[in-house]
């Protein structure tokens, strides 16, 4: 699991540079409809774990250069979204592909860390339409809570 477990975390870090960059920029801020700017994607990025990643997810999505906040935020949930789902993807095809024991066990247990953190996504994104902004946080913090045991229990 080893040589797997680095695009594991490749993918995680992402994630929770796209979920910490969210945090930083809660919407029950007041400037909701301040247009984002390379100076405010660049403030917002370098929060997170990882600048350079948040920055490319975030620009990647063709949204964000027309976008407020409002929008960055839910371009942020798009982008995790995608990420986690991607990664339980690519555990699932491990998993299908290996008859190891200790593997499908260490499989199955990180499965169970990315089926958390898909619902965490999914929970936060039925508060973002709410405009339940504090239990979105709530569930972005939980998200990355998953990702990060996820990654101690594998160090």
């Amino acid at each position: 699991m080893k040589e797997i477990v680095p695009s594991f975390c490749a993918s995680s870090s992402l994630l929770i540079s796209l979920l910490l960059a969210f945090l930083c920029i809660s919407p029950t801020q007041s400037r909701l409809v301040v247009k984002i700017t390379d100076d405010v994607l660049n403030d917002i990025c370098s929060r997170t774990e990882d600048p350079s990643s948040c920055l490319q997810a975030l620009k990647s999505d063709p949204r964000t250069a027309t976008t407020d906040f409002y929008g960055l935020a839910q371009v942020s949930i798009n982008l995790a979204n995608a990420t986690v789902n991607e990664t339980h993807t690519m555990i699932m095809s491990q998993l299908d592909q290996t008859m190891d024991p200790k593997l499908q066990d260490q499989y199955t247990q990180c499965l169970e860390f990315y089926d958390n953190a898909i619902g965490d996504i999914e929970y936060g994104s039925e508060n973002w339409s709410s405009k339940d902004y504090l239990a979105l946080d709530a569930a972005s913090s939980a998200c990355m809570t998953d990702i990060i045991d996820l990654q101690r229990r594998d160090n």
